[in-house]
């Protein structure tokens, strides 16, 4: 791509000045603050970046309104299988239009080829930053956000989009035009549409195959059994939902582990700990853990069958009646006056620690508002040694004591020291696994294990791209700002380009030799640079110039420069000629990709069109 550095306007790669003000263009591989792209959004700072694509905040000229841009990679562009998915999602999401969903506004393409996405704007903060800041959410406010999310993703399901990579991070906290909180779900971008290709109840194919989608800590078992297109459905988020619900109430996911193994051999088989009991100074209500037990149940046959069955148990929690779990987060106050040592009808005893809610008793004559206090309050002035959930506040009556231990030491042992129930013991490592149960280690397990390295290996691999694109950006940059040192060579205006290998090629015309060879030494002298390529002409005062023959390195150099910029035929042609003046090197192979690579992008066009 190049932008001119007078009007910050973007134009393809075959541009040299500005058609509005005549100024000479310089290149760039990445979209840079003040640039226009499409003649209408200007780009104002990088606000995300990721494996796929880059975001950047950016604002409409013509209607100067704020929004998120979302551009694709160089090096993932070329891929028609990514940007037929790119589309997709475009496309989808754009039909999805509900309040608690990013809404999709534009969908082109920048002047260099690279698809892009324009959406709404979100400011705002993740579930998971505010669990960083404030701790296990109110069980009300949870619910809250939680049925939000849900509607977004019942909408979803029914145009037949799985989102695939629910978690904290993807659920925005925003305020509405009330100034009320409100949940936006976020990143829609590798949700896979299930709509049947042709009508043969084929899926289209986008996602490939083995490919794990989605973060391990909120993943479905039948993710990480490796299972793609029809068989991934709706009850792959009310799983993650149902986690993400988990950590909100209790400030802890349900499953941790060491390793990636470990975390998926306990989501397809580890036990939950009901969040009630995973934290039981929360104090928790069993009928919340119940539905989220439910939510998140290995067999998806067992879970909630769709979103609105997801919704309608959480609003069956909002009529229980209040306890302490609405106040979980308070923070602690003086003692309390005697008005608070009242009877406490809403918990559970700890004789019976699985018992549903006791209703509250009917309310008797009011004497003072201190009479119903906040009980996270309360929670904080009990002494350490009473229990948190007792009948009554006020001197607790001396449990009955019982019969001497002592003369039993077996006994007494025994119930010092309790054996570790099966529900608490989690596996920390592959290795610990295989020992404990050995048997259970199947072909499932070892697909799965086989799938997140290729999945590992596939992040790599695209981490390494853009690593080189950084690099090469870099390395320009520094080779520009040293030749505008020189004032001969500022004037000229050369244009730098940067191969993977750190080649650098300089470009444009100047007046004496000696300028030509003092570019060709600044350029040298750039930390990682490995060679330069100087294909700077020598224009004298009487306006001939001087050219030299062009050699097999050269015509090498350009064909991949041609490469780079997308000129195929111009690559073609050089690697021709290379090949034809030494046939003994590697002048053919490139030749050849430089052909197919051409075929490519005549098959993207077409399918474009």
């Amino acid at each position: 791509m190049k932008f001119c550095p007078a009007c910050h306007k973007t134009y393809p790669t075959d541009y040299n000045v500005c058609p509005a003000d005549q100024t000479g263009l310089q290149s760039t591989h990445e979209l840079q603050p003040g640039m226009i792209i499409r003649n209408k959004y200007e780009i104002l700072d990088q606000i995300g970046i990721g494996g796929m694509g880059v975001v950047y905040r950016g604002r409409h000229l013509t209607f100067n309104e704020m929004c998120a841009i979302k551009v694709v990679n160089e090096g993932v562009a070329g891929d028609s299988n990514f940007l037929q998915r790119f589309q997709t999602e475009a496309v989808v999401t754009r039909k999805l239009r509900h309040p608690n969903a990013v809404r999709v506004d534009d969908f082109d393409y920048t002047e260099d080829g690279r698809p892009f996405i324009v959406m709404e704007l979100v400011e705002g903060k993740s579930i998971g930053e505010v669990l960083l800041e404030q701790g296990p959410f109110a069980v009300p406010r949870a619910l809250r956000i939680v049925t939000q999310a849900a509607r977004a993703l019942g909408v979803a399901h029914q145009l037949g989009v799985v989102h695939r990579d629910i978690k904290p991070g993807n659920i925005l906290l925003t305020k509405d035009e009330q100034g009320q909180e409100m949940a936006k779900v976020l990143d829609f971008g590798i949700a896979k549409l299930r709509e049947a290709a042709d009508g043969d109840g084929k899926s289209s194919g986008m996602t490939m195959t083995g490919m794990l989608v989605g973060t391990p800590l909120y993943m479905s078992p039948e993710q990480f059994m490796g299972k793609k297109g029809g068989e991934i459905d709706g009850r792959t988020d009310i799983y993650s939902l149902g986690v993400v619900l988990y950590q909100m109430v209790t400030g802890q996911a349900p499953f941790d582990g060491d390793t990636l193994y470990s975390l998926m051999i306990q989501h397809m088989e580890g036990n939950v700990k009901p969040p009630h009991e995973r934290v039981p100074e929360l104090h928790l209500p069993e009928a919340l853990s119940q539905v989220i037990l439910k939510a998140i149940d290995k067999s998806r046959d067992e879970r909630f069958q769709t979103a609105e069955e997801f919704i309608a148990a959480m609003d069956q929690l909002t009529g229980l009646p209040a306890g302490p779990w609405e106040d979980a987060v308070v923070e602690s106050s003086p003692a309390p006056s005697k008005a608070v040592q009242s009877p406490i009808t809403n918990v559970r005893t700890p004789a019976s620690p699985t018992a549903p809610l006791v209703p509250p008793a009917p309310p008797g004559p009011k004497t003072t508002p201190a009479a119903k206090p906040r009980t996270g309050t309360i929670a904080a002035t009990v002494p350490p040694e009473v229990p948190a959930r007792v009948p009554t506040i006020a001197a607790p009556p001396t449990p009955p004591v019982a019969p001497p231990i002592a003369a039993k030491p077996a006994m007494a042992k025994t119930i010092a020291a309790p054996p570790p129930q099966p529900d608490s013991v989690l596996v920390k490592s592959g290795a610990q696994h295989v020992l404990l149960q050995p048997k259970k280690f199947g072909l499932k397990h070892f697909l799965g294990l086989v799938a997140l390295l290729l999945a590992a290996v596939l992040v790599a691999g695209v981490g390494y791209l853009k690593y080189q694109s950084l690099q090469r950006l870099r390395i320009e940059k520094a080779v520009i700002e040293v030749l505008n040192t020189e004032p001969d060579l500022s004037k000229a205006a050369l244009r730098v380009s940067v191969s993977n290998k750190g080649e650098v090629v300089l470009d444009g015309n100047v007046l004496t030799p000696e300028d030509r060879k003092a570019a060709e030494a600044l350029a040298g002298a750039v930390p990682d640079v490995s060679q330069v390529i100087n294909r700077i002409l020598v224009t004298p005062a009487a306006g001939t110039v001087v050219v030299a023959a062009p050699s097999y390195d050269s015509l090498v150099s350009d064909g991949n420069k041609y490469m780079d910029d997308g000129k195929y035929d111009e690559a073609i042609a050089c690697f021709s000629k290379a090949a034809a003046a030494d046939p003994s090197k590697g002048a053919k192979d490139l030749l050849q990709k430089a052909q197919q690579a051409q075929k490519a992008e005549e098959l993207l066009l077409k399918n474009r069109r």
